[in-house]
């Protein structure tokens, strides 16, 4: 007898049917069906998964280091390594410094951004930082291998091997800009003779997340990796460099973003597939597993207001990369896209991967997501996605042949504006941002100073919004005082009253001082109104006819508001736009027109009273 037998033996299962059979029952009217959604990626989510669902799949009862490595490629725990991304400016003394203190204070390794590889000091890194036992990585935007060799040649002088150094070299044109030139072919070719008996120090790294950074789905962000490395190991191999040098050399930095299952069956989906690239070559399976893969929490999701809530963001970001078996995490700190991080920001992120680890015990267990019927599913729908998008770029001569003809950037473009389109809607909340403000929040920077900064992230999901809380920002600074929009409710209807809060959400999400205010009819409504200081009236009125009586008198007020009704007005939007109405807010509605709108005309305002 078996132990499920054992364990379960008085219950009967309960067949895929059955469960349609009860669901249905408990829905009523309601059909099934309509619980099913589509995600970015065209994959249908069923509402819930039964055995019957992961049966035919090929992997399941596979064990942790088996080829192809869906369950991660080793057996005994789920370790991974803490790093800390610091920038390195100048001759770095000072990101020296700050890594060798994170080095005492938890973190188990550091990446390096080096903005000027020549000025670097890499005898100070030496003297300071013990390099055959911590992890160390460098992102190096030219010349690399330069600045491999300065650092090999300074390793020899002090008698240590080369061999013993773990980390990886971050230099990747082939994703940044979609080629590769013989120059850059040939500083790789360099840094891979270089790296090659280096086991722990990899030096091809693969940046997915060029790609999740601005808006790819996650099925584009696996594929396009994976032929980006393709692009990689056949330049290198026609340059002489041995297949088996080049695979091992593979690693592949991938971001997280806050789809939390998605994100586990992502990398499960990665390294399977990666192991089917292996496997085409007609190479040791083995290789696979030689395949390192780094997670960083999404810059995608991030966001510059209330952003407290990033600490909350990353948490569960990180959860999905170690659950799915990354071999290291860096997670940023919540203040990193409007300011240079504080020693308080950064422990805070630091001590996100400790607490994981320590008080969590997520190191402990292999692959979590073995066995659940939705995660099992999942990892197949995305893999099987990913490998077709993955193919159709082979089709169009691989992975620069496809971005130089614009298919892999376009492809991304049009998947990103979905996004921007659903949190312009409120379809896809971003808390503290477009939904659920911190009516608290005191902005501690110069807003047109930081849109203007040249490092401000303008690709991410919360950009568009912000843009306009900064410009409400700016009229705060200049005017002292916030514009403010008054909603208007008119009757008792709940729906009415729905429409208002939404109407008050919105805006105080774009930073206006907001009050709802209660009328019994239009008269009493437009008497008071007409008097209002506020450069928004949004009413909360139904009724064809209070709708067409009401603009038409609110048109008489001095201050001219910009006058929104809290409703969708459908087939009636061009004669209530006669009658005085300038905008229409409701949910699925276009935010991000409204306030254009509304901003425009409270700038021409001010210049007008300026003049």
């Amino acid at each position: 007898m078996t132990d499920e037998q054992k364990l379960f033996s008085e219950f009967t299962p309960a067949t895929a049917a059955e469960w349609a059979a009860r669901a249905q029952k408990d829905l009523r009217e309601t059909p099934l069906e309509q619980l099913t959604w589509k995600t970015y990626e065209g994959i249908s989510i069923k509402p819930y998964y039964t055995r019957e669902d992961i049966q035919h799949l090929p992997f399941t009862n596979h064990k942790p280091g088996d080829f192809p490595f869906l369950r991660g490629n080793v057996g005994s725990d789920n370790n991974w390594l803490n790093i800390q991304q610091i920038k390195a400016q100048g001759n770095g003394r000072p990101a020296i410094d700050k890594a060798a203190d994170a080095l005492g204070r938890g973190a188990d390794g550091i990446h390096f951004n080096i903005e000027d590889q020549q000025a670097f000091d890499t005898a100070y890194l030496l003297e300071n930082i013990d390099l055959t036992k911590h992890t160390v990585s460098y992102t190096l935007s030219s010349t690399p291998d330069a600045f491999l060799k300065r650092l090999y040649t300074l390793l020899a002088d002090q008698h240590i091997s080369h061999r013993n150094l773990k980390g990886f070299v971050n230099y990747d044109p082939m994703t940044g800009k979609g080629e590769l030139s013989d120059k850059e072919g040939k500083a790789i070719t360099k840094i891979l003779d270089l790296t090659k008996d280096s086991s722990d120090f990899y030096g091809i790294s693969i940046c997915g997340t060029n790609f999740s950074s601005i808006g790819a789905s996650l099925t584009q962000e696996v594929a396009y990796t994976l032929s980006a490395a393709v692009a990689y190991a056949d330049r290198l191999t026609a340059a002489g460099e041995p297949l088996e040098s080049v695979l091992r050399n593979m690693h592949f930095c991938v971001g997280t973003g806050t789809n939390y299952f998605f994100e586990i069956a992502k990398l499960r989906a990665l390294r399977l597939l990666w192991a089917a690239v292996v496997e085409a070559y007609k190479a040791e399976p083995a290789l696979a597993a030689k395949l390192r893969i780094h997670s960083i929490t999404s810059s995608w999701y991030q966001t510059t207001l209330d952003p407290y809530v990033n600490m909350l963001r990353v948490t569960t970001e990180a959860m999905s990369a170690v659950l799915s078996g990354c071999d290291s995490l860096t997670v940023m700190p919540f203040d990193y896209t409007f300011r240079s991080s504080d020693e308080f920001s950064e422990r805070i992120a630091r001590n996100v991967s400790i607490i994981l680890k320590e008080e969590s015990y997520l190191d402990k267990a292999v692959d979590p997501a073995a066995g659940s019927y939705y995660l099992e599913t999942l990892t197949n729908e995305l893999a099987t996605k990913a490998w077709e998008l993955f193919k159709e770029v082979e089709t169009k001569g691989g992975f620069e042949a496809a971005y130089e003809s614009g298919f892999i950037l376009s492809s991304i473009t049009a998947v990103s504006r979905k996004k921007f389109r659903n949190i312009a809607t409120g379809r896809e909340v971003l808390v503290g941002t477009n939904k659920y403000p911190n009516p608290k929040e005191k902005i501690d920077f110069d807003p047109e100073e930081l849109i203007q900064h040249a490092d401000f992230d303008t690709t991410r999901a919360a950009y568009p919004t912000e843009v306009i809380r900064m410009a409400t920002e700016l009229h705060l600074r200049k005017r002292k005082r916030r514009p403010k929009a008054v909603v208007a409710v008119i009757g008792k209807s709940e729906k009415r009253h729905l429409n208002a809060s939404f109407a008050q959400e919105f805006f105080s999400c774009a930073g206006f001082e907001t009050e709802i205010q209660q009328y019994n009819d239009v008269q009493e409504a437009a008497d008071r109104l007409l008097h209002a200081a506020a450069e928004v009236v949004v009413v909360s009125v139904s009724e064809n006819t209070y709708a067409r009586e009401f603009g038409p008198r609110l048109r008489e007020h001095k201050a001219k508001p910009t006058i929104i009704m809290a409703d969708d007005p459908q087939h009636m939007k061009e004669e209530l736009v006669a009658h005085g109405y300038d905008e229409f807010i409701f949910e699925d509605c276009d935010m991000s027109t409204i306030l254009e709108l509304v901003h425009k005309r409270i700038s021409r305002d001010e210049d007008n009273q300026t003049n």
